[in-house]
């Protein structure tokens, strides 16, 4: 008697365990997203943030995003995906999930992330169906993220930012066609504009506190050949720090030109004529940025 009442109260016991508390209901609730808010955590002094977002119009599975070869989240349709990186010249690469070959960490686009800001990033398809990432300013994405849910079934292996290297202070991206005529790098080709945007970025470093140096880099639309553009890209640099140096710098500037190396955009390649020069736009600048001492 006594062994039969304990086999009932171990099965009572049992149930009350795994029973869900209304008929019907599963035993467990999976989230994959969350809220559709994209908060603004309080960046550190030489942090920024990324959010990566994906609309319906991309046909295929989940999209594997990469921050510099590590892997951040699988995007499914109509989500989004914050992260806090190093304000730095940051690689940014996706493929879509699949068991048969490893994900795309080494073939992407390059942004140079503002410091104490944050970057809105669509993953999009090209005519071919190759993903790629295009910028969309703050205003546009807030109202796409507003429609979509964070994604949050996968783990982050995105190294946190507390140790970022050689901290960035500041930097600047600056657009090639206001900085020089097509196909021009001479100090006497900079237009008024570009000349101006210069003297206030200047102005801007006289008030930063630990400067170590500063670092100008060119780069150019994928047209031509590596040697053209690599040639370009460097005397660009050089105009631009001699720009500075007359703007009042008197720090170490290095000027490297990468020629059509390290794009932001890479979905401009089915294009023709004049579609194709404005699509590639964003590829032809100049960066500067601004490092400080450890």
């Amino acid at each position: 008697m006594k062994k039969s009442l304990l086999s009932i109260a171990l099965v009572t016991a049992l149930s009350a365990c795994t029973m869900p508390t209304e008929v019907g209901q599963p035993l467990e609730k999976w989230h994959n997203f969350t809220s559709s808010t994209v908060n603004t955590p309080p960046l550190g002094q030489y942090q920024s943030q990324v959010v990566f977002f994906r609309q319906e119009d991309i046909q295929g599975p989940a999209v594997n995003i990469y921050i510099n070869g590590n892997y951040q989240a699988s995007l499914l349709p109509n989500a989004f995906t914050p992260v806090t990186v190093c304000a730095a010249k940051t690689l940014v690469s996706s493929s879509f999930s699949t068991k048969e070959t490893f994900g795309n960490r080494t073939q992407g686009v390059n942004y140079t992330l503002p410091v104490g800001q944050t970057t809105f990033v669509k993953v999009i398809q090209d005519q071919q169906g190759q993903l790629t990432f295009v910028r969309v300013n703050e205003q546009d994405a807030q109202v796409a993220i507003s429609q979509l849910s964070k994604e949050n079934q996968t783990l982050s292996r995105v190294p946190t930012p507390d140790q970022c290297g050689e901290p960035v202070l500041a930097n600047a991206e600056l657009d090639a066609s206001t900085l020089f005529a097509f196909n021009k790098a001479g100090y006497n080709d900079i237009l008024p504009n570009g000349k101006q945007d210069i003297i206030r970025f200047a102005q801007g470093i006289a008030t930063l506190n630990g400067v170590s140096k500063l670092v100008v880099s060119g780069h150019t639309d994928p047209e031509g050949s590596s040697v053209y553009n690599q040639r370009l890209s460097q005397q660009r640099a050089e105009t631009v720090k001699a720009a500075l140096i007359n703007a009042g710098v008197s720090l170490p500037i290095e000027a490297v030109g990468y020629g059509k190396s390290q794009p932001v955009v890479t979905h401009c390649t089915s294009l023709r004529g004049v579609a194709k020069q404005e699509c590639n736009q964003p590829n032809r600048r100049v960066e500067i940025t601004v490092y400080g001492n450890k």
